[in-house]
């Protein structure tokens, strides 16, 4: 049951299934005050069902991470962004290259024997890691001098010489700063730009900066802004300019720009330790806006063009353990539930201990909104935006507070927002996204909605050392495809004694359950030998006594997949589906006949010699629509698509386009959405199999129920296993076009 929650705040209590201590706990303890009011809601709302709490098993990917900080995977950048439209920084995202899609960003305190590009600030470097190298070759062990010549392992920038801004915006005011230095998190523009990079390039309570990368690593040449160039910084790159319209043309946008200070103050004082891509600009420029939290509470807005805006006032959030005074609005302190309706927290004294990161995410649909960390206050603060179409404003703020919060330093979108062009990023929620919360208190996961119930609890097993104790966690990040977490964890683990900090994966999870454990659970041989099976399968020529009729296409799979998988234009191969149409009212409607809706070409005659002859076509059809056999290479890959990430999809971008998903219930019988077959009304590869032997063949399995006159097939349902393990094998044969 969710509590009664005072204005802006929203949250639930759940009946906690652990009762593990942390070293945070005594700060944890609920008020008395807090105690009367729980006591005083009715019982269902403690007693009710209790969260799911799971064991996550750790895969131990890499090791050597020193001052190990923010993590993020690649993933795909859109067409019509900067990076695939040139074919120079296409090549960065190819297979093996640093900005492969499925490679892992982790920020890293040090410079990996790389010489400092300026001693006066911060090592750090940013390292892009394969995960798929791990699981083959056992755990990387990154050395303390790396030279790229492990591609496993690549620099992929540093604070050195080669990535000063300097060398690449020599006018810069921030000329001096590298692209890392003191690297705590993480966001990627994969809709239409680049990395960006949150730094403490003078420690947390220094200035701080965030940079806009090109695939090279090297700050943003040829960049928008003159005075940032790729790297904006403390009060040095603050907005100083601002649209006057939103002109076409050439020379309208040149005479557009009328001298301007801040819209909303705010710059980066102290270190800038987390950061969120919040999409284009809303004065109609185009130009990608980022927003950056700060050690002392603060966040910022920075517009690549424009430079630094405030966003939300120091001290909306407490990187430390104490209570922060506050200015305007109500207190909002420690464990206190109480929060501002307008407004921000104004600054507190001094900073707290360095929490490493602060985590923040953007949801962009169908209101837009930040989720930002606040390790200090053991909550969640929700900022609701609005724009006066020259930039970002804060329309409410809001907070989420759990009793099961302990330290919350980071948050990642559940489901990561990767198909509309406008919003991609690892830091934008996808339509309808819960997040991941990290407990650096205690080490573990949450699962919480947007509107801040809590949905699920996890504990992270570290092989050798077993729970994920306090003060280990640094960062969270979330896949492309919502199967996985990649964590970076501070300390030794087992069996790596002198490599300080890790980067580790576990499965996803959520209410219903833990995604299955990363490490493979079939031998490549075994596998190899299933799909040579399925291979043989595929090329059988099926006759009356293994199975074929009484109604089919063809005798074998590979008569209208040659190739074998590819596709057929010969229309004698084409499936045909019939209905019948009323001509008065345009309804369709199925045919009740054996030869529907898929009207087979041939039958068996049912003399002793079951000879083939052509199968009568129902004379009710009236409506004939031909069907290509398509090709079947790779599409196993479809089966691999989480149904979470389907349904994200269907939600409406903004476009006015929007779709559903197909629910349909597989083989099992569970519930699943459909992905196969003309309607998507197949869950699974093995599914599509099924029906395709069923309705094409004839050939019934385990998965299709029996049609008159069927013969009984031995066990099938092997056979469908063995087929779709071809199918999940099948490539493209050399020089063949896709």
């Amino acid at each position: 049951m969710r509590t009664v929650a005072p204005t802006g705040f929203v949250g639930t209590h759940q009946t906690r299934r652990w009762s593990a201590p942390s070293r945070f706990s005594s700060r944890r303890t609920l008020s008395t005050a807090a105690a009367i009011f729980l006591s005083l809601l009715p019982a269902s709302g403690i007693a009710g069902g209790q969260t799911p709490d799971w064991r996550l098993n750790a895969r131990i990917v890499a090791v050597g991470l020193p001052d190990v900080a923010g993590v993020r995977e690649v993933g795909r950048f859109h067409i019509g962004g900067p990076i695939p439209g040139n074919p120079e920084f296409l090549m960065a995202t190819r297979e093996g290259r640093m900005l492969d899609p499925l490679r892992v960003l982790v920020a890293v305190g040090s410079n990996f024997g790389a010489p400092p590009g300026d001693p006066a600030f911060e090592a750090g470097t940013i390292l892009s890691i394969d995960p798929r190298a791990g699981k083959s070759g056992g755990t990387i062990i990154v050395p303390q001098e790396l030279n790229n010549g492990d591609a496993r392992v690549q620099l992929y920038t540093a604070q050195s010489e080669r990535f000063l801004n300097q060398r690449y915006n020599a006018g810069a005011r921030t000329a001096r700063l590298a692209a890392a230095s003191g690297p705590r998190y993480i966001s990627i523009n994969n809709a239409f730009g680049r990395p960006w990079i949150a730094n403490a390039p003078n420690g947390v309570a220094g200035e701080g900066s965030v940079t806009v990368v090109d695939p090279d690593g090297a700050p943003l040449a040829n960049a928008p802004s003159r005075e940032a160039g790729g790297v904006f910084a403390g009060r040095h790159t603050d907005r100083e300019q601002t649209p006057k319209a939103q002109p076409s043309g050439w020379l309208g946008k040149l005479l557009n720009y009328q001298a301007s200070g801040q819209l909303t103050s705010g710059g980066m004082q102290t270190g800038a330790l987390g950061t969120a891509f919040l999409g284009p600009s809303p004065d109609g420029s185009g130009f990608a806006v980022f927003a950056a939290v700060t050690a002392d509470g603060g966040v910022v807005q920075i517009h690549v063009q424009d430079g630094v805006d405030g966003l939300a006032g120091l001290g909306t959030v407490s990187t430390g353990l104490g209570t922060v005074s506050t200015g305007h609005g109500t207190v909002s302190t420690g464990q206190g539930t109480a929060s501002t309706d307008r407004g921000t927290v104004s600054a507190g004294h001094g900073i707290g201990e360095d929490p490493g990161v602060i985590g923040i995410a953007f949801k962009w649909n169908p209101d837009r909104a930040l989720y930002i960390a606040d390790p200090g206050r053991d909550r969640l603060v929700l900022l609701e935006l609005e724009d006066d179409r020259r930039h970002f404003t804060v329309a409410r703020t809001r907070t989420i507070l759990l009793p099961e919060f302990d330290r919350p330093v980071d948050v990642a979108a559940a489901i990561p927002e990767i198909a509309n062009p406008q919003f991609s990023s690892h830091t934008t929620l996808a339509g309808g996204s819960d997040l991941f919360v990290a407990n650096r208190g205690n080490g573990s996961l949450l699962r919480v909605s947007q509107d801040g119930q809590l949905l699920a609890r996890a504990t992270i097993e570290v092989p050798g050392l077993g729970p994920l104790g306090a003060d280990r966690l640094r960062a969270i990040a979330t896949s492309a495809d919502a199967q996985h977490i990649w964590i970076t964890i501070g300390g030794e683990v087992p069996g790596f004694p002198g490599h300080e900090g890790a980067l580790v994966e576990v499965g996803a999870f959520d209410e219903h359950g833990a995604a299955a454990a990363t490490q493979e659970t079939q031998s490549a041989a075994a596998d190899a030998n299933l799909a040579a099976r399925g291979k043989k399968s595929f090329q059988t020529d099926f006759t009356p006594r293994t199975g074929l009729g009484p109604l089919f296409n063809a005798t074998s799979c590979v008569a209208c997949h040659p190739g074998p998988g590819g596709a057929s234009v010969d229309e004698g191969h084409f499936a045909r589906r019939i209905a019948h149409m009323d001509p008065g009212s345009g309804r369709t409607v199925p045919i009740d006949h054996p030869n529907s809706p898929v009207a087979r070409r041939y039958t068996l005659d049912g003399g002793a010699g079951n000879a083939t002859v052509p199968a009568a076509m129902p004379s009710q059809a009236n409506v004939i629509s031909l069907r290509m056999p398509l090709a079947l290479y790779g599409i196993a890959g479809i089966d691999e698509i989480p149904d979470s990430v389907i349904e994200a999809q269907a939600v409406s971008k903004g476009d006015g386009i929007k779709g559903r998903a197909h629910h349909v219930v597989d083989g099992h019988g569970a519930s699943r959405v459909g992905r196969y077959g003309w309607k998507a009304d197949m869950a699974t590869l093995e599914d599509m199999v099924a029906n395709a032997f069923a309705n094409e063949l004839g050939v019934t399995s385990a998965t299709v129920s029996r049609g008159a006159g069927a013969q009984p097939i031995e066990d099938d349902s092997a056979q469908i296993d063995a087929v779709a393990s071809y199918l999940r094998a099948l490539r493209l044969p050399d020089g063949a076009k896709p």
